[in-house]
């Protein structure tokens, strides 16, 4: 009993002791789940944060999906439009041109600058210089006679030339683009003693919103990315669809469809050309464009109306005959063309027109549409056409195109006579040299022979030299 107090003292600041540790460890555990909450809160933050940048990612993929479909739309419109995408030396070069701002409008200007030297050799006769057929290959300007002798003539042209101008503005979300390009080919000639002065002349002006297009541009029968790339303004003239005019194209992915300017041609009865004045319907026009692991070919069709107005005037003396009522039939056809890769860099390029009723659209109107029947109705002419061309690399600056064409009329001979042509063909080698990426010096032979209903040829042969610089 008298060791209790004694106990007591010795065991107090041992309880005092301990009593400060756990307090103090208490803290110390407070401590920690304060800095545990505020860690777990930066974690739920930085959570937070993740899934945010998560969905941006999302959305960013999701907008690189979106441009990556517009720049193939974009694509797809450039080759519709008439631009060779993949191959832009025939025409302008593929960098986009400079240009300045207006407002909230961009504007471009590009074209190229060229020079042809040609040496002619006619086999019946040679065209006058004022012919357009002196400046590039127009089948029909070939003449044909069993008298004429043949005749040789040389010409310097610079009428290729080219220049456009192009703008572009934001419009409620979307592109409002216009075209105007110009050149001076099929212009009225000056003489050649002083000046040469030759006339621009339009040849596409149009604008475009929203997947339609408004204005004069390239047929949408026509897929002008198929053509070789030849010296000569056309090349394959005989097998190519070849047509700018007046429009309303809408566009949607791969398909277009157009109704575009109407123009009747027809054949008299003395075998001369009558135009018809009175048009009624435009042309309906649509094409499809097929991408294929073969290649990208393009499948186009055109429904036309053939119409010539009251009292249209055709023929003289015995062959005379007055339409005293409209007149009318109907046209149409089809045309395939497409480009076929061949190892790295070489292509085949190809087109096949047929139809009845196609005039003016094949082979710069080698034919005319329709021929007269003796009570006054039109009888559509059936006509058919086609090139192959083969693209050959030697080097990066060198390269050379072979290239054949043909043209067939299937002539009403009673209705036409014997003077309109039944066929002709051509064929064109050339070789090509860009020392730079924007100039072009080449050479080309060309030989070109039309045969008419009565059995008589006549043959163009010519060599051409051309110097180009795009810009």
């Amino acid at each position: 009993m008298l060791s209790s107090p004694a106990i007591a003292q010795s065991t107090a600041p041992e309880t005092e002791a301990l009593e400060e540790r756990v307090r103090k460890l208490e803290a110390l555990v407070e401590r920690l789940t304060e800095r545990l909450a505020e860690d777990e809160k930066k974690i739920a933050e930085k959570e937070v944060e993740f899934l945010e940048m998560t969905n941006r990612l999302e959305e960013a993929t999701r907008k690189v999906a979106e441009v990556e479909q517009e720049v193939d739309q974009v694509v797809g419109k450039v080759e519709s439009a008439g631009f060779d995408v993949e191959s832009m030396s025939q025409f302008f070069e593929r960098e986009r041109k400079p240009g300045f701002s207006i407002g909230d409008t961009q504007v471009t200007f590009g074209g190229y600058v060229k020079l042809d030297t040609m040496v002619s050799r006619y086999s019946d006769g040679a065209v006058p210089s004022s012919s357009f057929g002196r400046d590039f290959y127009i089948p029909a300007a070939v003449p044909v006679s069993a008298t004429a002798e043949s005749e040789t003539v040389f010409d310097y042209s610079p009428r290729e030339t080219r220049f456009l101008f192009k703008t572009e503005t934001p419009v409620a979300g979307h592109t409002l683009a216009s075209h105007i390009e110009l050149d001076f080919l099929i212009t009225d000639n000056d003489n050649e003693v002083i000046s040469n002065s030759f006339a621009p002349r339009m040849r596409q002006a149009f604008l475009t919103y929203r997947g339609f297009l408004f204005g004069q541009t390239w047929s949408t029968f026509f897929n002008v990315s198929a053509l070789p790339e030849n010296l000569d303004f056309v090349g394959p003239t005989e097998g190519t669809v070849f047509a700018r005019q007046p429009m309303i194209r809408y566009t949607q992915g791969p398909f277009e469809v157009a109704l575009e300017n109407p123009e009747t041609t027809v054949t008299g009865p003395d075998g001369a050309r009558v135009i018809g004045q009175n048009d009624h319907l435009p042309d309906i026009t649509a094409r499809y464009t097929l991408a294929t692991d073969l290649g990208t070919f393009k499948v186009a069709g055109m429904l036309r109306q053939l119409r010539l107005g009251d009292d249209t005037v055709l023929g003289s003396g015995a062959n005379r005959l007055v339409l005293d009522r409209n007149r009318s039939a109907l046209g149409y056809g089809t045309s395939i063309s497409g480009r076929i890769p061949v190892g790295e860099r070489d292509d085949i390029r190809v087109m096949v027109n047929v139809g009845e009723g196609l005039g003016r659209y094949m082979a710069l109107g080698l034919a005319n549409g329709a021929a007269i029947n003796p009570d006054g109705t039109l009888d559509p002419i059936f006509s058919y056409s086609g090139f192959a061309s083969y693209r050959h690399f030697w080097s990066d600056r060198w390269r050379s195109n072979l290239t054949f064409s043909y043209f067939r009329a299937d002539n009403p001979v009673e209705k036409t006579g014997f003077g309109v042509t039944d066929r002709s063909w051509s064929g064109h080698a050339n070789l090509l040299y860009s020392p730079a990426s924007k100039l072009t010096l080449g050479l080309e032979y060309i030989f070109g022979q039309r045969r008419i209903e009565a059995g008589e040829t006549g043959s163009l042969s010519r060599v051409q030299f051309s110097a180009k610089y795009g810009f």
